[in-house]
């Protein structure tokens, strides 16, 4: 088994449903990302050129799409909602930022892109979604508290 960087724990407590699952591999190629080295893990690839693959690898990856949510009784899912459906998609506006945006979440204290790129691609990702600058804060203002990046500069020159 190959080494790869050990995704950041999650220190909440209670029933936080996944809402999502992939099966297959998703890439996004619009980064504007150039890293001098790729950054591999089980779950997220980034290649020099900045292509983002979220793996599915043999169990799926899942998430909670925008977060916080948590299952009341395990009948009902309460949180942050994930937009009406995108006719373009038939999934939730949010879907694949959210996805992305979880997946980099995962290893922020290891990638080598700052949080401020990837809290800016979680903008960009959800293209005309009417809610997105609320959204885009609420990654800012909450998202990562207290992850240390490698000593990488909260808004880098490159973006």
């Amino acid at each position: 088994m190959e080494h790869w960087p050990e995704p950041r724990s999650k220190q909440r407590k209670g029933n936080y449903p996944y809402k999502f699952k992939i099966d297959k591999d998703y890439q996004y190629h619009n980064t504007g990302w150039q890293l001098s080295q790729p950054f591999d893990s089980k779950w997220l690839h980034i290649s020099c050129e900045g292509v983002v693959t979220v793996k599915a690898n043999d169990t799926g990856y899942a998430w909670d799409g925008c977060s916080p949510k948590f299952s009341v009784l395990n009948l009902w899912v309460l949180g942050t909602p994930d937009g009406h459906v995108n006719y373009r998609t038939m999934k939730p506006y949010t879907y694949y930022a959210s996805m992305v945006h979880d997946a980099l979440y995962q290893y922020l204290d290891s990638i080598p892109v700052s949080k401020y790129q990837v809290d800016r691609l979680f903008l960009q990702m959800l293209g005309d979604f009417q809610l997105r600058y609320p959204y885009y804060w609420a990654v800012r203002l909450f998202g990562g508290v207290r992850v240390k990046q490698l000593g990488l500069p909260e808004t880098p020159a490159m973006s």
